[in-house]
This record gives structure tokens, sequence and C-alpha cells, in this order.
């Protein structure tokens, strides 16, 4: 450890042990708070439920009561007057009763008191009953009904029910006391406890505050003392930057001239191979149709084959270095931009391949395309080079299938496909596709393994992509996307 590190290391382990009391003091005396106030909340909400509760037992005891006094009052009524109109409050009664004794029930829940007195209730209840129905039976068929009134069977079984639904009454009512008492002593000591314990945490709060900011003093101005030090290091570092940036500047000033010099040997070389190399190559080719002509007929069917062989090889090295030449062209050539309608681009490509289609049956299905914006030479290079490569691998099939459309695309950009029905190729060789010179098939088909690599260049000079998909002998899909431009968007729009 190098004696300029010591004091940057010192300051920051007080510094780390004032910020853990900073927090976990306060934190712990909150948390403490917070479960004593959960705590507390959690009795009251569930001493003002049980209060609820106790409330509605004693209003639907109330409802029980007064329905139980209605019966009798509406059978005395009918006794004394023969009114039948009387009944009417003994027939509601009747009806109300089963729901009010279920529902006091539920309101009881587990209490096995409460359920016993509610047991002995109903069974008076369905006595009274049994009773009621026979004194209406005897007055209407005018038997002696006076003699249970008079002994009292009915009062007794009436007092029977008022008891027990006192008692009922009267254990709910001290229940709800109690709560009530129970709530009120919560709340008072959530106060007082509540206010005492803010005032402890105040008091430690400010203590641990005090303690804190004059050490976080002593702290801040040995660091003062550190950045001082870091300060002039920087100073040091600033200058050698300086110094570095200076250096690299020259080297990429030495590295540009190398750069041009590079490209104007490339130039000299393309020049070269435009005029010194295809020379020789054309006189190659013409004296080899000169042979052809005149001595042809006296050539055996060897020589013949020979004289072939090497005429195509000319016309096919000829034709490999005007696809390199304008392959080379295409990383220097500026891009002109403009807003290209494909579809007519993709009609002019096929147009220029019309000799490629004579004597076959080819079935063109062109989807409408979109306008977009970029280079209209290069991109009709795109579309021709893609539409040639469909028309050549797909010249055993009959008839040949050749489709042109767009894909929808959720990303900023506009992605095309040239679908065909030919030989199709494995996947597995799918990257090779659009290197230069690289071919999946064999001498059955021509080419100079340069239309693919110059699709792949021109698009993604575009600022897009190419990708294929294929099976072998079901044919094979390219496709290629460039971003939407925003004077391309507002044009279709």
């Amino acid at each position: 450890m190098d004696e300029d590190d010591a004091p940057r290391e010192k300051p920051s382990e007080p510094f780390r042990r004032l910020l853990v009391r900073a927090v976990l003091v306060p934190f712990v005396l909150l948390a403490a708070l917070a479960v004593a106030l959960a705590l507390g909340v959690t009795t009251l909400v569930r001493s003002a439920r049980l209060t609820e509760r106790t409330d509605q037992v004693l209003t639907q005891a109330s409802r029980l009561r007064e329905l139980l006094v209605d019966r009798e009052t509406a059978l005395r009524g009918y006794l004394l007057s023969g009114n039948d109109a009387l009944l009417t409050p003994l027939v509601q009664a009747e009806q109300q009763l089963p729901g009010t004794f279920a529902a006091v029930r539920a309101l009881v829940g587990p209490e096995a008191e409460a359920q016993a007195r509610l047991g002995r209730v109903q069974e008076l209840s369905d006595a009274w009953r049994t009773f009621a129905a026979e004194e209406r039976q005897n007055f209407v068929e005018g038997r002696d009904y006076i003699t249970a009134v008079a002994n009292g069977s009915g009062n007794l079984l009436m007092e029977g029910m008022r008891q027990e639904m006192d008692a009922l009454v009267a254990v709910e009512q001290a229940n709800r006391q109690s709560r009530a008492r129970t709530a009120a002593w919560v709340g008072r000591v959530l106060f007082v406890g509540g206010v005492g314990w803010v005032l402890v945490l105040a008091a430690v709060l400010s203590y641990w505050g005090r303690r804190q900011l004059v050490e976080l003093s002593r702290g801040h101005e040995a660091a003062l003392a550190s950045l001082e030090k870091q300060n002039a290091a920087l100073r040091t570092a600033e200058r050698e930057i300086r110094e570095l940036n200076t250096s690299l500047e020259l080297r990429v000033d030495q590295r540009t001239a190398a750069l041009s010099a590079a490209n104007r040997d490339l130039e000299g070389f393309t020049y070269s191979v435009s005029h010194d190399l295809r020379a020789p190559l054309r006189q190659v080719a013409g004296f080899a149709e000169v042979l052809d002509a005149t001595a042809g007929p006296k050539l055996d069917a060897a020589e013949r084959r020979a004289l072939a062989t090497l005429r195509d090889s000319a016309r096919h090295s000829g034709q490999l270095m005007d696809d390199l030449l304008r392959f080379s062209k295409m990383s220097r050539q500026e891009l002109r931009t403009f807003n290209v309608n494909l579809s007519s681009l993709v009609e002019s490509a096929r147009a220029s391949l019309q000799p490629e289609v004579e004597g076959r049956q080819v079935e063109w299905t062109l989807s409408a395309l979109p306008t977009v914006r970029g280079d209209p030479s290069m991109l009709l290079l795109v579309w021709r080079n893609l539409l040639a490569n469909a028309l050549k691998y797909s010249r055993g099939r009959t008839p040949a299938r050749i489709e042109v459309g767009t894909v929808p695309s959720a990303a900023a950009e506009d992605v095309f496909y040239v679908k065909d029905n030919g030989v199709g190729f494995e996947m597995a060789y799918a990257d090779r596709l659009f290197g230069v010179f690289q071919r999946l098939h064999g001498a059955e088909f021509e080419g100079t393994g340069i239309g693919l690599a110059s699709v792949r260049r021109i698009v993604e000079r575009h600022g897009g992509r190419v990708w294929a998909e294929a099976f072998p002998g079901r044919g094979a899909t390219f496709y290629w996307a460039i971003p939407r431009a925003p004077a391309a968007e507002a044009e279709l729009g």
C-alpha cells in the first residue's frame, strides 16, 4: 500500500460507521413504534368488529322479542273480539321468526351459552305455537278456550322466552361494555406510548445527529486534504492526456496519409485490372472464336471441347473481372439518395432479365411495394441480382415461381423478399451466401459468386441488413431490410 493511499482509507471507515448508526438507530426505534402501533390498531379493529357484531346481535334479539310479543298480542285480541283481521300480526310474525332465529344464531357464532339460550327460546316458541293453534281451534269450534288462558299456560311460555332473551341481551351488553373499556384503555396506551416514544426518538436522533456532525466535520477536513492530493494527481493526468492527444493526432495524420496512399494503390490496381488484365482476356476469347471458325471442322472432338473450355473460361474470367470491379466501386461510390418507387425498380430489373426468361415458363407474383429513401441505381442492382439469382436456381422447375413482396415489421424498417421454388440450400451454410466468391452449388449453375455479396454491400451502405431462409429442393427466400426514413414515411402517409 502506498503512503498516499493511507489517508484516503482512514476517513472512509468512520464514515461507514456513522452511516450505519445514522440509519440503524432510527430504523430500530421506528420499527418498534410501528410494531406497537400495528398491534394496538389490530386490537382496536378487532374490538370494533366484535362491538359491531354485538350491536347486530342486540338489534336482531330485539326484533325477535318484538315478533314473539306480536304473536301473543294478536292471539289475545282475536280471542277477545273474534276479529280475524287481528290475526295478521301473528301470521306475519310466524313468517319472519325462522329467518330472525337464523340471523341471531349466525351472529352469536360459536358461543355455546348463547346458542343454548336461543335453543330454549325456540323450543318455548314452538310450544307456544302449538298452544295458540289449540286455542284458535277451540274458539272456532265453540269449545272452552277460557280455561287455558285463565290458568296461565301461554303466559308461562311467554315469560320463559322473555327471561331467556333478557339473559342473552344482558350477556351481550356486558360484553359490549367490556370491549369498550378495553378499546379505551388501548387507545390511551397508544396515545401516551406513541408520544413518549416519539420524544425518545427525537432525543436519540438529536444526540446521534450532533455526534455525527462532529465526526463528519473531522472527516471532511481529512477528505479535503486527500482531495487536494487527488487534484494534484488529476492535473498531472490531464497534462499527460494532452500530450497523449497530441501524439494521437500525429498518428492519426500518419494513418490517414497511409490510407490515402493505399487508396491510390487500390485505384491503380483497379485500373490495371480494368485495362491490362481484361485486354488479354478479350484477345484470348477473340482468338478462340477465330480458331473455332477457321479450324473448327479440322479438329477432333477432344480438341473442340478444349477449345470450347478455353473460350468459356476466358468469357467467365472477363465477367468475373467486371463483377469484381463493380463490387470494388460500390464501397467508394457516393450514395445519392432520393425517394424511390421500388415497384418501378422491380419492373425495370425484370425487363433487363427478359433474355433469361426466353423459352421458360415463369410465373411472377409481384406485390405492391412502398416508396423508400435510397440510391436508385444501387437499389436497382439489388433487385436485378436477387431476381437473377431466383431465375438461375429455379431453372429446373416447370413452372418456375418467383414472388416479390413485403413483410410487416414492428421496427422502423421496410422488409422485402424474393421467393422462388428452386433448388434451395442447407440452412447450415446460410452464413456463406453473401460472401465474395462464395457459392453453395456446383458448376451446373453459372456465376461468379459476387452477386449476393453486392446485394449485402449495397443494403449495408443503406443502413440495412440481409438474410435468407431455405430448404433443399423446396426453394429459397431472400430478405433485405432498410430503415424507414422519415421523409419516406411522410410521403407514404
